[in-house]
């Protein structure tokens, strides 16, 4: 699609190291993953204990600091950390970026993702028992079950609907333009980049908001995983080594901020990167396993390059998905070894990120797509995204391992699950100004 070129000019992000691009940057300097031993608790009291990436902060202070503190109060967004999260992520890229908009009438629009809205508050609302017990003596419906469970889950059942997190979010920020919710497991992020970009880039919207994240620290989320034979059982999570035996999982949240490449530059912002494009596919087979005859992976990949025009031996940094199952990473493996070679040519620097960050599921990749944007700022991949024990049965060829020259070009890609394969590609900003000049 031509048209105007498109700039990310502000991020916001919250993980198991902390809230901020700072707190990000400091944990994965460290060396040290954000994953450690997690209490889950329904209603009041804990039932689980699972290691995982759990937000070192409660969501709940995070929602004093939202602008329309009103209607937060009003509507009990603080009982939905998925939603508050989100929300503060969004504040903090608004604020990086300096987008400037009158509440009252625009076009900011709004890409919102997440895997099960609403799920979290609606799970421990049936731990409620001392306040369903006083319902129930007080209903004219105790004697009538479904009339009396009705009348207790309605309101949070209701709050299940998607199209809530836009209303919720376009209120607190008072953004007027394009809306969307999309759900794509964990390539959702890639998604919703791609629609809002499209929307910058016909000149639809001045800018677009794009967030999404994940808190999945009820337990449930975890349990779900554990008995399917898919979490880690040493509870640490080793994207492509020879000892991975499982994912981890993490809470986290990110926002982006995506405006007119020119216009930004005019008003001398600070630009994080240029969109360049995306590719997707679905492979329609199973849930939790990918179609490893379909190859649709890989065209998800070839679709992103060919939409950004970029050649796979131009890309510098790879972030892959990198689960740390044994099938999903020898799979992803695969799949990569098809697009940059079976070790017979160098591989771009790899950046795999869920060993440090956990994996925040519908949040992913907006989080891993902020890391890797951090980490080729500075220049270097940090110490607690490194693959220490690579498995040399994988068909990975060596990666590049010098100092990331100004003129980058990232490629992430996701996996997700149901099949849903996504990958997108930025530029640096300094290659986008060689670019313009060519």
């Amino acid at each position: 699609m031509s048209g105007r070129r498109v700039a990310v000019t502000g991020v916001g992000v919250l993980t198991g190291y902390g809230r901020g691009v700072d707190a990000l940057w400091k944990g994965l300097a460290s060396g040290k993953s954000a994953v450690r031993e997690h209490s889950a608790r329904l209603g009041r009291k804990a039932w689980l204990t699972y290691p995982m990436a759990a937000l070192p902060c409660d969501t709940a202070g995070l929602a004093d600091s939202l602008p329309n503190p009103q209607f937060v109060r009003q509507n009990e967004l603080v009982e939905d950390p998925d939603l508050v999260g989100i929300a503060d992520c969004i504040a903090q890229a608004i604020r990086d970026s300096g987008l400037s908009y009158d509440p009252r009438e625009n076009n900011v629009g709004l890409v919102v993702t997440h895997e099960s809205p609403g799920l979290a508050p609606h799970v421990q609302s049936f731990f409620r028992f001392g306040k369903t017990a006083r319902a129930w003596l007080k209903s004219r419906s105790r004697f009538k079950p479904p009339e009396f469970l009705y009348e207790q889950q309605s309101d949070s059942v209701y709050r299940l609907h998607s199209f809530l997190y836009l209303h919720y979010l376009s209120a607190v920020f008072q953004l007027h333009g394009f809306t969307l919710y999309n759900n794509n497991a964990c390539a959702s992020g890639a998604f919703a980049l791609v629609v809002a970009s499209d929307r910058v880039r016909s000149g639809e919207a001045s800018a677009v908001v794009v967030a999404g994240g994940d808190v999945p620290e009820d337990g449930t989320k975890y349990r779900w995983f554990r008995d399917r034979g898919l979490y880690s059982t040493s509870g640490t999570c080793r994207p492509f080594s020879a000892r991975r035996d499982g994912m981890v999982l993490g809470s986290g949240a990110a926002a982006f901020v995506l405006e007119d490449l020119d216009g930004a530059r005019a008003a001398g912002k600070h630009v994080y990167a240029e969109w360049l494009g995306g590719g997707f596919t679905s492979d329609g087979w199973k849930v939790t396993m990918p179609d490893v005859v379909g190859d649709r992976y890989r065209q998800s990949i070839d679709r992103a390059l060919a939409a950004a025009r970029v050649r796979p031996e131009e890309i510098t940094l790879l972030a892959p998905h990198g689960v740390g199952a044994e099938l999903l990473d020898h799979f992803e493996a695969e799949s990569l070894a098809r697009v940059f070679g079976n070790g017979s040519r160098p591989w771009p620097a790899l950046l795999p990120l869920k060993g440090a960050l956990g994996h925040t599921l519908g949040g992913c990749a907006l989080v891993e797509t902020v890391a890797a944007l951090l980490a080729l700022e500075r220049g270097e991949i940090p110490p607690a995204a490194r693959c220490a024990d690579p498995d040399p049965r994988l068909p990975m060829g060596r990666s590049r391992e010098e100092a990331f020259a100004k003129d980058w070009v990232l490629l992430k890609c996701t996996n997700g699950f149901a099949g849903q394969n996504g990958a997108i590609v930025l530029r640096s900003p300094e290659r986008s100004h060689a670019a313009r000049r060519d």
